[in-house]
């Protein structure tokens, strides 16, 4: 079997939708994103030809903490298990470094050992779980206007975000578009200057509109701090985006913020673990 990697172009999608289509019992987003993706200059998008037939694909995007983020990683059933998602993985990291990218990361289901194994094969470590909780009917929403927009990053803000359980349970990054990257000053400072970054006492949120195809979201991207300060976060920017379809918090696992949302009527969607990897590593 002769088999390389090489840019995705549009004629590859009918084939590689064929057996894509029945991902996750046809709920795969895939088939959402591609015509985006393989237009969106943030990333390359790539495909694995086996005999000249497409029977895989990835992504690599460049995030603006100078990170590589690697998603949509599929291999047709008939061709798992000969390397061919390492190969992938290892394209995507050669093109990362060639642009001075160190730090790569992605995510897999908490579940999802197989995948697990399979990235561990290609020298990413796990640094971090996080679970993704929405409302439920029963959640107390906008009862409160304790969130203050922040205007400038400041000493004190940085303190309070670097300092707060969530940050190093959650390796000091936030999400967007279910990616992460980290929270540096200069990330921060745009996440300010984009009016992004709330604060209500001694807890610090990061909103964001997401979406996959035409679907919309509203992200609490990071939340963490105090618990009473953080649920008055919540109270306050949950549902402020009316055309959303969906609402989701991050927070990383074994945080009390968990519970506390969860008293608040918040149900957990699913869980995930992030990976990451270093160039120094190889």
């Amino acid at each position: 079997m002769e088999v390389k990697v090489r840019p995705a172009v549009p004629t590859d999608k009918s084939p590689l939708m064929s057996f894509i289509k029945d991902v996750w019992g046809g709920t795969d987003y895939i088939p959402q994103v591609w015509d985006h993706w393989l237009s969106d200059r943030r990333g390359r998008m790539f495909v694995m030809e086996a005999d000249g037939i497409p029977v895989g694909m990835n992504r690599v995007r460049f995030l603006e903490d100078g990170s590589a983020w690697f998603e949509g990683a599929r291999v047709h059933p008939a061709f798992r298990g000969k390397g061919l998602a390492s190969m992938l993985g290892e394209n995507s990291a050669k093109l990362a470094r060639s642009r001075g990218v160190k730090v790569f990361r992605l995510t897999s289901g908490s579940h999802n050992r197989p995948a697990h194994r399979q990235i561990a094969r290609i020298r990413f470590n796990e640094i971090a779980r996080f679970s993704v909780y929405e409302p439920s009917r029963r959640s107390r929403l906008l009862r409160s206007d304790a969130a203050r927009l922040v205007t400038r990053p400041g000493v004190s803000m940085m303190k309070l975000l670097r300092g707060s359980r969530e940050f190093k349970l959650g390796s000091g990054v936030f999400w967007h578009d279910f990616a992460a990257a980290s929270l540096t000053e200069s990330v921060v400072k745009g996440l300010v200057e984009e009016g992004a970054v709330w604060q209500a006492g001694e807890a610090i949120a990061i909103v964001r509109n997401g979406g996959e195809g035409s679907g919309i979201w509203e992200e609490i991207c990071y939340l963490g701090g105090a618990v009473d300060d953080s649920v008055e976060l919540v109270r306050s920017l949950v549902g402020r985006e009316r055309s959303a379809s969906e609402r989701f918090v991050f927070v990383p696992q074994k945080s009390p913020l968990i519970g506390a949302l969860r008293k608040e009527g918040f149900v957990r969607n699913f869980s995930m673990v992030l990976f990451e990897r270093r160039a120094a590593n190889g």
